[in-house]
């Protein structure tokens, strides 16, 4: 009970017309009781003085009257005159006093027993001294005067006043406060109580406007209605929390929202997805996480500006597909979001059917690829998608998304432009790659990485004419580690440019030390679409090649047909200046990517290596060999030269010869071995070649 009217009062205190009334209230009485207290205490000083003045005035009266009958000892005359005295209402007493002290004659009123001798000390003092005492109290004021005759002090006059004046003046007062306390409670409180309920009524509904702003509600329905000042108060208040609201908008957009595709950023989708994933366990749903591929080559192609409006197309693209094919099938509505980079997240809750989301992963695939026109380019574009389930691969968020993202760096590794789910054989790949990126990085640093070469070979003649060079990579703990599984990661995490700088350089010093020995044979390094596209890459590679002293002439750099996709004349600047210095080019891979026509017209390329798909079926398909032949006409009507990968048998290399091809390379002839073999079987077939010319020359 206590407690409740305790909460009430201060709920009640803080009302501002509350506590404007008390103060109002306070004030006043305070300024009253100033007020009467300087009065009574002006009054009491002046009653005082006036009391004090009376007392010394009736002592004198008497010593100058009783002077003779007091050295008489006249006592009869002295206590007429002493009663007569006292007989004024203040006077209390009224005494006579020998030169000794004794009292010898009193007012009837004060007097004491007459077998009493009284003594007053201070009558004595005064009748030695001949001089006046004064004495006060709380209660009386008392003079004593000497009484002199013929100048010789012949005993003291002794007055006393009460004060009992200055309690009626105290009474007076005290009335006074009670009046003005009866005054401000009944008549002036109610009255400025409603005055300051009146002026301060919009203040309150100020107040808790406010208050509701600071718990978070800051939709304002303030009544601007108050007049004067506090009307003024309540408008500035109320757009004061219109333009609050306005901005906390703005600032949750721009911290939730992506700047360049306007979709929700990843602090946005942090904050989904935990509500969706974290706080509710028991509900179902998945992940799709969508990463474009090969997507820094356009960025380093055709610079940011390009691949930030690539971006916004893709976003407004995929958003406009989950509208349509997405959202009829979640429970609640899906969540589409820019994560990083070219990386892009849709959150689906109540959609785990496996096979729903392997037909909207792939069509999402399907139709967030293609062309993509940006001013006058079109560029072509593929997605790699990754789906994750919740909770079946992940009771929170960030394991949940963890996941999906591992499933779409599979679909990459797997070949791009397709969708994967995940599960646990993903997670083993990941974590090989980690183990592989980490080895990666050591390997690079202490030059354990190797190359070897493996030969190519004039179809016509069976001579050695060059070699391409392939790394290889042997590590102490993960042992022989095939291309396939390294060379991805490595373009992953950003060190193919520095390995194919290391295979150019290491290859150029190989193959000069085997011209030392006057072995004229070429090398062929391959350059990956990273390094292509990386700015600096001709300055580099032109400084690479000065500074290995090697025959630009017999160097060769094999591009993928990939990297010609997005054919441009920036590819070209970086093509030129290396080829006006002899450097040869040629396309890898040929058949496998999408290279237009007129890209391979235009280019300045000297040779076209057939991919082995086709090479390695055309004993059995006629299909095959029909893409092989043609190819090989189209090169000699273009002047390229020819190198047909993966030669296995003699039946190929024959078709090959047949159909004009130029040079093989294979397991025919050789693998890929180290450059000491290399060179062993480089110098064998010369010398075999030297010894068997005499009998040629003899049989012609």
């Amino acid at each position: 009970m206590l407690e409740t009217v305790r909460s009430r009062g201060n709920a009640l205190f803080k009302r501002v017309f509350v506590r404007a009334t008390l103060y109002g209230v306070f004030g006043l009485l305070a300024f009253s009781l100033v007020l009467i207290g300087i009065d009574y205490l002006t009054q009491t000083d002046k009653i005082e003085e006036r009391l004090a003045r009376t007392a010394h005035d009736k002592a004198l009266f008497v010593t100058n009257i009783a002077a003779r009958e007091i050295a008489n000892k006249n006592y009869g005359e002295v206590e007429r005159l002493l009663n007569a005295i006292a007989g004024d209402k203040y006077i209390i007493a009224a005494k006579a006093y020998s030169r000794f002290g004794q009292e010898f004659a009193s007012d009837f009123t004060s007097a004491e027993p007459s077998s009493a001798v009284q003594f007053n000390e201070g009558a004595l003092n005064v009748a030695q001294s001949g001089k006046a005492q004064y004495s006060e109290t709380a209660d009386m004021i008392e003079y004593i005067l000497p009484v002199s005759r013929s100048g010789e002090v012949v005993g003291s006059v002794l007055v006393r006043i009460s004060k009992h004046e200055l309690a009626g003046v105290l009474r007076e007062k005290i009335v006074q406060v009670v009046l003005i306390l009866a005054v401000l409670l009944l008549a002036f409180v109610p009255v400025i109580a409603a005055l300051m309920y009146r002026a301060t009524a919009g203040v309150s509904r100020v107040t808790q406007a406010a208050n509701e702003a600071a718990a978070g509600y800051l939709d304002c329905n303030l009544e601007t209605d108050a007049p004067g000042e506090v009307g003024d108060l309540q408008t500035a208040f109320r757009g004061m929390m219109v333009k609050l609201r306005e901005n906390i908008l703005r600032i949750e957009e721009l911290a939730y929202t992506d700047r360049i595709t306007g979709l929700p950023n990843r602090a946005k989708l942090d904050n989904v997805a935990m509500t969706l994933i974290d706080l509710r366990p028991k509900e179902t749903g998945s992940v799709l996480y969508i990463g474009l591929d090969r997507f820094k080559l356009i960025n380093d192609m055709h610079g940011h500006a390009v691949g930030d409006k690539l971006l916004r197309l893709v976003g407004n693209r995929l958003a406009v597909l989950v509208d349509e094919l997405a959202k009829p099938l979640t429970s609640n509505p899906p969540c589409v979001a820019r994560f990083s980079g070219d990386e892009f997240v849709v959150l689906l809750p109540g959609v785990d059917d496996l096979q729903t989301l392997a037909k909207l992963s792939r069509t999402m695939v399907e139709r967030l690829g293609g062309a993509y026109r940006i001013g006058r380019l079109s560029l072509s574009l593929t997605v790699s998608a990754g789906i994750a389930r919740y909770p079946e691969h992940g009771t929170t968020a960030e394991e949940v998304l963890r996941n999906a993202n591992m499933a779409m760096y599979e679909a990459k590794g797997a070949g791009r432009a397709q969708s994967i789910a995940y599960n646990d054989i993903i997670r083993e790949r990941m974590t090989e790659r980690e183990q592989i990126r980490h080895r990666l990085q050591s390997a690079l640093r202490d030059r354990t990485l190797s190359v070897h070469y493996q030969p190519k070979v004039d179809i016509s003649s069976g001579k050695i004419v060059g070699s391409e060079a392939l790394l290889r990579w042997n590590d102490a703990e993960l042992g022989s580690v095939p291309p396939y599984k390294f060379i991805p990661v490595a373009e992953e995490c950003g060190l193919i440019v520095p390995i194919g700088e290391f295979v150019l350089a290491s290859a150029l010093s190989d193959m000069k030390s085997l011209h030392r020995q006057n072995v004229d044979v070429s090398v062929a390094v391959n350059v990956a679409p990273a390094q292509l596209q990386a700015k600096g890459f001709t300055g580099r590679m032109l400084g690479i090649i000065g500074e290995s002293g090697f025959s630009t002439e017999k160097l060769e750099l094999e591009v993928t047909e990939s990297s010609l996709v997005d054919y441009s004349q920036n590819l070209l600047d970086q093509i030129l200046p290396i080829k006006k210095e002899g450097v040869k080019f040629a396309i890898d891979d040929f058949g496998t990517g999408y290279s237009s026509l007129h890209s391979l017209a235009s280019m300045p390329f000297d040779t076209l290596k057939i991919d082995r798909s086709f090479i390695m079926d055309i004993a059995n398909c006629e299909d095959r060999r029909t893409i092989v032949e043609l190819i090989l006409m189209l090169a000699r009507q273009l002047n390229l030269n020819t190198v047909s990968e993966g030669v296995e048998t003699q039946l190929q290399m024959d078709y090959i010869n047949l159909w004009g091809g130029t040079l093989g390379q294979g397991y025919l002839w050789s693998p890929a071995v180290p450059f000491g073999e290399f060179s062993r079987m480089v110098m064998k077939r010369e010398e075999e070649a030297n010894a068997a010319e005499p009998w040629r020359q003899a049989a012609s």
